[in-house]
């Protein structure tokens, strides 16, 4: 896995940045990269005892999540869709991003944005323990027993890439609890990936067999390509907006193909990837991984499209 690493942090980074001569005091998100690989991250940090699915239990998932941001950064070439920039700006905007994770998202705003104020939530607390901007605060909480903070207290709360842990009944809770929070006036952002379609075969069985294996646990992933629905069901919000972008997985895609396809692979070759699907497969690891080396044969020779969807809301007044 460390070949893995160190080449998709080559890849984003020249993908992501130019080189060049940085400007006094300018953030340099590079830098946070190796700030936040450099902390001690002491044992396996996932809780069996809770339903947290992937992600945030050793560096690889932890990188993964940092390469994710930016890459979504980059394909928007934004962090963020709902018209939120000119009162971050101004100052005294209150961020609030749920399911944060290791943090990326809010370190780059809190970074960017120095008179607003940011906080994450997050089940296992994850977060580097050292450069972190004195506007951003995280909170250990679980967003299914309800969000910490009063009605209307945040001009923007975010949540991205919940879709593999929030169960099919749980939605609609999560997403009122987003709406409670949110003032008046203020914006709801959920940003998610939609399963890629022109898959060749072996693309096409290993996302099925993952989303039969989220099914067991309640987890319907066809619901993210429909959440300006379920954004909408909410008593307070009116309309909701989309703005999406498609790319190709693998060579065909170019740069950003070639890196999507290396931000994939930290997930299909991680730990728990292996494990689930080899043992709802009946296949050993060795049998797995030599599929997965015939679907980078077969990527030369398909274009399946994947498409991050942003759906952004603004709470109605009226209520």
């Amino acid at each position: 896995m460390g070949n893995t690493k160190s080449s998709l942090k080559s890849k984003v980074l020249s993908c992501f940045y130019k080189k060049r001569t940085p400007k006094p005091n300018e953030s340099q998100q590079p830098e946070i990269l190796e700030q936040y690989e450099l902390l001690n991250l002491e044992g396996n940090l996932r809780n069996p005892k809770t339903t947290y699915h992937l992600s945030n239990h050793c560096y690889d998932d932890i990188d993964r999540q940092y390469f994710n941001h930016f890459f979504r950064r980059h394909m928007f070439q934004s962090s963020f869709s709902a018209p939120i920039e000119k009162k971050l700006i101004e100052g005294g905007c209150k961020v609030l991003d749920v399911g944060c994770g290791p943090g990326a998202w809010l370190i780059d705003l809190a970074n960017k944005y120095e008179d607003s104020n940011f906080f994450g939530i997050d089940i296992k607390s994850v977060y580097p323990s050292e450069a972190i901007p004195e506007n951003l605060e995280f909170v250990e909480a679980d967003i299914f027993n309800g969000l910490p903070f009063p009605d209307d207290e945040f001009d923007f709360v975010h949540q991205e890439v919940m879709g593999l842990i929030i169960k099919a009944i749980q939605w609609d809770f999560v997403i009122s609890e987003l709406v409670r929070v949110t003032k008046p006036g203020s914006f709801i952002e959920l940003v998610e990936y939609i399963s890629p379609e022109k898959n060749g075969p072996i693309m096409s069985e290993l996302y099925r067999t993952h989303a039969k294996i989220c099914l067991e646990r309640g987890v319907d992933t066809s619901l993210t390509s429909n959440l300006d629905e379920l954004m909408s069901s909410q008593r307070n919000i009116s309309q909701v907006n989309k703005d999406k972008r498609t790319f190709i997985i693998g060579p065909n895609g170019g740069k950003i193909g070639s890196t999507i396809l290396d931000i994939l692979t930290t997930f299909i070759t991680s730990d728990i990837a292996i494990e689930e699907i080899t043992e709802y497969q009946g296949v050993t690891k060795e049998e797995y991984m030599k599929k997965f080396t015939k679907l980078k044969k077969e990527l030369r020779n398909t274009r399946p499209m994947l498409t991050i969807c942003r759906f952004w809301a603004r709470k109605d007044l009226n209520i």
